[in-house]
Formats: structure tokens, sequence, C-alpha cells
């Protein structure tokens, strides 16, 4: 098993990728292309969590009710799916189901909002009238 500090995650995850093995950074070096690492990961990841985001938006328009909505037999599949991805490429699988159920907590939230925006856009109808049925 290699470590992190001397296996990049993809080759493009390192700035430090291409620089020969017998020259490594001194320490305060290292730890600056690393933190410069972590802020390119984290730029591709928040993209990654807004494309998903996209996706549960939509989603949500065929969605009627809040049971459909928090699906729970959905989020145990997701969550059993996140952790052996996880496991599978060597990140601790509590870590990443911390994060899925922070993350499907809030999107659902974003979902039921979503939902009661429709019902009531639905109730008053176009532009603002009453009964909804035209």
């Amino acid at each position: 098993m290699t470590t992190p500090s001397t296996t990049p995650a993809t080759p493009s995850a390192t700035p430090s990728s291409t620089t020969p093995a017998a020259t490594p950074a001194a320490g305060p070096e290292r730890i600056g292309e690393l933190r410069l690492s972590i802020d390119a990961l984290d730029r591709q990841i928040i993209a990654l969590l807004a494309r998903r985001t996209a996706v549960v938006r939509e989603l949500t328009t065929y969605k009627n009710d809040e049971e459909t909505v928090r699906s729970p037999g959905r989020v145990a599949q997701v969550i059993d799916k996140v952790r052996a991805i996880a496991e599978a490429e060597g990140m601790p699988p509590g870590i990443a189901e911390s994060v899925y159920r922070t993350l499907i907590g809030e999107l659902t939230d974003l979902q039921m909002e979503l939902l009661a925006e429709r019902r009531a856009a639905a109730r008053t109808g176009p532009a603002g009238a009453p009964g909804g049925a035209a």
C-alpha cells in the first residue's frame, strides 16, 4: 500500500507529481504544495457537488410527496454504496458516510423547500391568483 505523500491519488492531484522523487521539497515547501493540491481538489469536489445538486433539483420535479423525497430505502442504498467506494479507494468508510449523511440531509431539506414552493404555486395559480386552475 502506498502512502499519500509518495503517490498522488491522480496525476494532476499534486503539483509536484513531476518533481523527481530524489529531490523532495523541504517540509514547509511540501506543506504548501500539498495545500495547493487540497485547494484544487476542493474546487473539483465543489463542482461535482454542484452538478449533483442540479440533478437533485431536476429529480425533485418528479416527486410529489414527502415520502418520495425522504426515500429512506434509497438513502440506505447510497450510504452502502459510498462506504464501499470509499473502502475500495482506501478512504475510511466512516468519513464518506458522515459526509454523505450531511449532504443527503441538506439536499433533502432543499427538496422539501422546492416541493413546498411548487405546492404553494399550484394553490395560488398564475400571477398569484387563488385557485390554481385556469
